[in-house]
């Protein structure tokens, strides 16, 4: 595995070596249930509280107002279902964009079945969700509007603040949700600044493990319980904790405080490096989305012509991780729903791929990246 080049960042990241040293100790050593009342148990309550305490901070927010969840598809499902169907709703009207994560379009499509009404907001051409279609889309009985911090696929970052205030102005109490899983090694978040409702995060994108993740919920949010069982997260989200995993994330996010502006800095060198040397070497390509106002290390490209599992499986055969989308659906290699929201063709579609660089990737590997790539279109 030390051959291999991993292009596929938005998927996940790997885990620092110093995320996996802070949680050793919580996975071999201080290994007790938090919830039990001696005092080992205690070692592990109060590293949960000190995690919440530092994750909260990072994104400005209230330490009681940041639960943990398995991840961003549990603080997807608990932002869309905990305000409406589980507060016995059973109609009303939500707003999301078509071009969110599979988590938020989902769960969408499943409330809809159960008798919501639905409006899906198409980004534009360059992959941006203009906030006049969202406010023409709001009605008397919307309860919900969910548009995602920075697409997944193509890497747009949307204008949330705008959005939101636009979306508050006419109507105070529609709660505002937003999927900030790729945002948070990008964007400097503040969900004050934001002034959104609810807010998805995830650790493992940003060199934490997987199976962690955490919901903002504004103080004053009328949202319900999505997990039931104990008293963990203050009687919000049952489950005995992922103690490990939720210091894993505390401490990536103490190295993501002091590095994100290097970090961003170094993956937009890569990617115009890359930009060059595609430029330099491939005739014909296409970059989907804009390239303004868009994530530091994402590239779509389409290949017109060239099928795109051909591309993912030659590269695999060299080593090299790229994918067709999002991780949650390019195991079947299907073509992407956020590209059909965009409008393009079938030819783009169905030769797009997603390649998104890490701090830690390198020059040297967008050289053999680029060789392969010419030997696979040739």
């Amino acid at each position: 595995m030390d051959n291999i080049i991993y292009f596929d960042n938005s998927a996940t990241t790997s885990l620092y070596e110093e995320v996996y040293d802070a949680m050793d100790e919580f996975m071999v050593k201080n290994y007790s249930n938090p919830s039990s009342v001696y005092e080992f148990s205690q070692k592990s309550r109060v590293a949960i509280e000190k995690s919440r305490e530092n994750i909260s901070t990072y994104i400005n927010a209230d330490k009681n107002e940041l639960f943990f969840t398995s991840g961003g598809t549990e603080a997807d499902n608990w932002a869309l279902i905990g305000p409406t169907l589980f507060k016995g709703h059973n109609t009303g009207h939500i707003i999301v964009s078509s071009f969110e994560h599979s988590a938020v379009i989902e769960t969408s499509k499943f409330l809809n079945k159960l008798g919501f009404d639905v409006t899906f907001i198409n980004p534009n051409k360059e992959g941006f969700i203009d906030v006049k279609d969202v406010v023409n889309a709001l009605r008397k009985d919307t309860v919900l509007v969910s548009i995602m911090y920075v697409n997944n696929e193509i890497g747009t970052i949307q204008d949330i603040k705008t959005i939101c205030k636009a979306v508050k102005d006419k109507n105070p109490n529609i709660i505002f949700h937003t999927d900030a899983v790729q945002a948070l090694s990008e964007i400097r978040i503040n969900v004050k600044d934001l002034n959104v409702d609810l807010l998805s995060i995830s650790g493992h994108k940003v060199h934490a493990p997987k199976g962690i993740g955490a919901l903002y919920i504004k103080t004053g949010i009328d949202i319900e319980n999505f997990i039931f069982g104990g008293s963990q997260e203050r009687s919000r989200r049952a489950g005995t904790e992922n103690v490990a995993g939720i210091v894993g994330f505390s401490k990536a996010i103490d190295i993501l405080r002091k590095s994100i502006d290097i970090n961003i800095s170094k993956r937009f060198s890569l990617r115009d490096y890359f930009l060059n040397k595609l430029q330099d070497n491939i005739p014909k390509y296409v970059i989907n989305g804009s390239l303004d106002n868009r994530a530091s290390g994402n590239i779509n490209i389409s290949f017109p012509g060239v099928d795109k599992e051909m591309i993912i499986m030659s590269m695999d055969l060299r080593g090299i991780c790229i994918s067709g989308g999002s991780a949650c659906s390019s195991g079947a290699v299907e073509n992407s729903h956020v590209l059909e929201s965009m409008g393009l063709d079938d030819e783009l579609k169905n030769s797009a791929i997603r390649i998104s660089f890490s701090e830690n990737n390198s020059f040297e590997e967008i050289d053999e990246f680029i060789i392969a790539l010419k030997e696979i279109i040739d």
